[in-house]
């Protein structure tokens, strides 16, 4: 701390404004209206106070009650944002401000605040008040998001999990080797706990974050067991090659929303960006998937690879949807600071574009070998249209899930995702802040 904050500092923890009342951004039809990394940190430090999501004049009105500190927890895109709520909180007499998040990890930021946190933080922030939060004692706090098939309807709450930290794999785009370099699990006590207060808040159906889930096979076992004991269906994301290992256990046990990275269907593409994932498993993973009764199957693709030009690109997304998946997101590859794509562009000076908006996975900000940046905005509008076809999206995805999961599970699948979801979105109000 700095000379002269108190040794029980008032902390005040947030993220980003919004702009307007709805600007939230969206991820796979849920509007990210919750900051995992600050409940986390509020569940373990309970003396900082935590403002997800303010409006401009919210967060000004909050900095004039005083704080020592006040940080900020964002991503890349959300620099200028950030800059804007620095100098606010300055002008009002804030002494000392913070940063973290993956934004955290941008060369500017050290600038810009006093203090950085990279990866997880609940014990570096508890140090301030003079006493330590072990990785073992890491508790899980309540986190949820609406989804919606249609946007802007809630079809159902998804309770939000986020049980492992850290990646084994180095992808060249990623960041979460750096920023969470350190890996562990959350205790599954306390993810117990939380799953309690779901299922008597109406929540059917789980979302664990994790960047690649089930990397710890013991643990893993254990946290599925619980989830079927609570007979939840579960959404994660992970590898073809675990997905394959576990699969007739995981989809036994509730797994119905598998999502896969899948980055591409040409093997030198994935080789490209050290991916280290054969195109047979993603084809080896929708083939037994598609035999599994009421699932729906998610990829996350990229386009902009360097060894490919316009027309292979389209070659690509033509791979991709004869794998057959239910939905898709598609994304362009864009270095991130601190990331071995992010140092080999720098090196060659291939960054052009510094703006911290165009930072969101969709603009060409680096001078690719064959595809111009209005070129690859075409390319991921056309490829996006192509693979989320309306027909298909109904036809085949909602009724493999609909249809498949009431020969799996009977008409409970009806009460489950048609009447308890809608109902229960009306009511629960997954802003409000909860913790044990």
């Amino acid at each position: 701390m700095k000379k002269g904050i108190s040794t029980n500092p008032k902390v005040l923890l947030c993220t980003t404004y919004r702009r307007f009342p709805r600007d939230y951004t969206t991820i796979a039809n849920a509007p990210r209206r919750v900051s995992p990394g600050l409940r986390f940190i509020k569940q373990n430090v309970p003396e900082v106070e935590i403002l997800e999501y303010p409006r401009w004049n919210q967060y000004a009105a909050k900095l004039r009650e005083g704080w020592d500190v006040v940080g900020f927890s964002f991503y890349q895109n959300e620099i200028d944002q950030i800059g804007k709520m620095a100098a606010e909180a300055r002008s009002q007499g804030v002494r000392e401000l913070w940063a973290g998040n993956y934004g955290a990890l941008d060369y500017s930021i050290p600038s810009l605040v006093d203090r950085v946190f990279i990866g997880p933080a609940e014990d570096d922030v508890a140090q301030v008040f003079g006493y330590r939060v072990r990785q073992e004692d890491i508790q899980h706090p309540v986190m949820m998001a609406q989804y919606s098939v249609i946007p802007g309807i809630r079809t159902l709450t998804l309770g939000l999990l986020y049980t492992a930290h850290g990646c084994p794999y180095s992808c060249s785009f990623c960041q979460t080797p750096v920023f969470d370099s350190n890996r562990f699990t959350i205790n599954l006590e306390s993810i117990e706990r939380v799953l309690r207060y779901y299922k008597k808040h109406g929540v059917a159906y789980l979302f664990p974050m994790d960047e690649i889930f089930g990397i710890y096979p013991k643990f893993t076992d254990e946290l599925t067991r619980m989830f079927a004991r609570y007979k939840f269906r579960w959404w994660a994301q992970s590898r073809a090659s675990l997905f394959m290992h576990n699969l007739d256990t995981w989809h036994e046990r509730g797994l119905r929303i598998p999502s896969v990275g899948v980055e591409s269907m040409i093997q030198g593409s994935l080789d490209g960006i050290n991916k280290r994932q054969k195109t047979d498993e993603i084809l080896e993973f929708c083939r037994r998937t598609r035999e599994k009764k009421g699932m729906f199957r998610i990829s996350y693709s990229m386009i902009g690879h360097e060894n490919l030009n316009a027309e292979q690109t389209l070659e690509d997304a033509s791979l991709l949807r004869k794998a057959d998946f239910d939905a898709h997101a598609v994304s362009v590859i864009t270095p991130f600071p601190k990331t071995p794509l992010w140092n080999k562009l720098s090196a060659s000076n291939a960054i052009f574009d510094r703006k911290f908006s165009h930072y969101k996975l969709r603009h060409l900000v680096w001078n690719h070998p064959h595809i111009s940046p209005a070129e690859m905005r075409y390319l991921l509008i056309y490829i996006e249209s192509r693979l989320n076809s309306t027909f298909k999206f109904i036809h085949k995805g909602i009724s493999r899930f609909l249809w498949g999961g009431l020969r799996q599970d009977g008409p409970v699948i009806i009460w489950r995702s048609l009447l308890k979801g809608p109902v229960a979105a009306a009511f629960v109000d997954d802003r409000k802040q909860v913790f044990f």
